[in-house]
């Protein structure tokens, strides 16, 4: 009963986190003047050191993911009764502005993943998530910031 209780709870909470506001809902920056393939990196990195295993790496999207330890994900459960895995997907869009870069991250929690009866439950970015992001930003830009072009000028 108290396992139950606490469940509901859970999701009661989860209901209330406040939503970030940004174009698609969930959790996005604007990076300028970076080398895409830095920040691609830096994101990589970040998966790998919490644990996470990269499972789909393109030009424009990261996606990892780990087995799940947050009790909420017990509901995912399904076909073969392992833990759900949540999944991570970092969208990298180059922009129309010069040397800019808008990312974007959503999750899901996956029941069975890697499996032919895999179900993806879309989680909904909070506030928090945004917040952290955010926070992110500064370091990113720091750390992949373009070098101006010394020596070269401009027709």
């Amino acid at each position: 009963m108290k396992s139950i209780m606490l469940i509901v709870i859970t999701l009661l909470l989860a209901g209330c986190a406040s939503l970030p506001d940004t174009t698609t809902g969930d959790p996005e920056i604007i990076l300028t003047n970076v080398k895409f393939d830095c920040v691609r990196s830096m994101f990589m990195n970040s998966f790998i050191n919490q644990g996470y295993t990269l499972r789909n790496v393109s030009n424009t999207q990261i996606v990892a993911g780990k087995t799940t330890t947050n009790s909420s994900a017990f509901w995912y459960r399904t076909v073969y009764r392992g833990p759900a895995e949540e999944r991570v997907t970092i969208s990298l869009f180059p922009m129309d502005t010069p040397n800019a870069l808008r990312v974007a991250s959503s999750a899901a929690y996956v029941s069975d993943p890697g499996t032919a009866s895999e179900k993806v439950f879309a989680s909904t970015g909070t506030q928090e998530d945004q917040d952290r992001l955010t926070d992110m930003k500064f370091i990113i830009e720091n750390q992949c910031r373009k070098q101006p072009d010394i020596g070269k000028t401009e027709p």
